[in-house]
């Protein structure tokens, strides 16, 4: 499926109509291959967002002058997951959709495979950068507010724990599970985790209150994971077959 979302916050919309500003989405490939052509809108076009205004980093910055980025690193917290193992440096309003997101993750894995997972990957949060493709853009990363998501550990099924009617044999003992390897499977025995991967981005996109923007395959140099942020607009840019 496609999936093309992007919708504004009211005070963002003001911001960026005072700036006689657009933004710019470039649709994924469709399935029998041909590029749809870029959709370009007006904010009144992304006007109608349903998202809470009180979020403290909406009314941050997203441009800048081409080298005048500074990132205040002052502000950054480390946030810890005991259940997930993993840490990242975020803003603090980020590691309230973390602790979120933890949950939702761990909830969707128990009916997939029967357990949580034991560990969470990633290529990291905060970074004091500008978009690559846009010098003048000042990415999520910058404000502590995006994850790039790699994939999880599993442990093998406890004794005692109900395996879903659904779930192979094999899976049964430990694996591990990586965008990179099982969103676009080559192997049929791996189409179990593409299930879930699927069904975790589709179930994020209609969640805001974790996060609002999704970065996906087959988008340019995302192939081998998921950007998560909580960007004042809301996107999902990324395609899979249904599952």
């Amino acid at each position: 499926m496609l999936r093309a979302l992007i919708a504004c916050s009211l005070p963002i919309a003001a911001a960026l109509i005072a700036a006689n500003a657009t933004l710019t989405a470039a649709p994924t490939r469709a399935a029998d291959g041909r590029q749809p052509p870029v959709a370009r809108a007006s904010i009144w076009d992304l006007f109608g967002g349903d998202e809470p205004s009180d979020y403290a980093l909406d009314t941050e910055p997203r441009f800048v002058e081409p080298g005048g980025l500074a990132c205040d690193q002052t502000v950054m917290v480390r946030y810890k997951s005991r259940a997930l193992r993993y840490a990242v440096t975020v803003h603090p309003a980020f590691a309230q959709r973390l602790a979120r997101f933890d949950t939702v993750l761990a909830e969707l894995a128990i009916a997939h495979y029967g357990r949580a997972p034991r560990r969470l990957l990633h290529r990291g949060a905060f970074a004091c950068r500008t978009l690559r493709t846009r010098r003048e853009r000042i990415s999520e990363h910058a404000l502590g507010n995006a994850l790039d998501f790699q994939g999880l550990d599993f442990g093998g099924l406890p004794r005692r724990a109900q395996a879903p009617a659904d779930l192979p044999r094999h899976l049964r003992a430990g694996f591990q599970l990586r965008v990179l390897s099982h969103w676009n499977p080559a192997r049929e025995r791996d189409a179990h985790h593409a299930r879930f991967l699927h069904q975790l981005t589709d179930l994020l996109s209609e969640r805001p209150d974790i996060f609002r923007g999704i970065v996906g395959p087959p988008r340019p140099r995302h192939h081998d994971h998921l950007h998560l942020d909580a960007a004042p607009w809301r996107y999902a840019w990324f395609s899979h077959d249904a599952s």
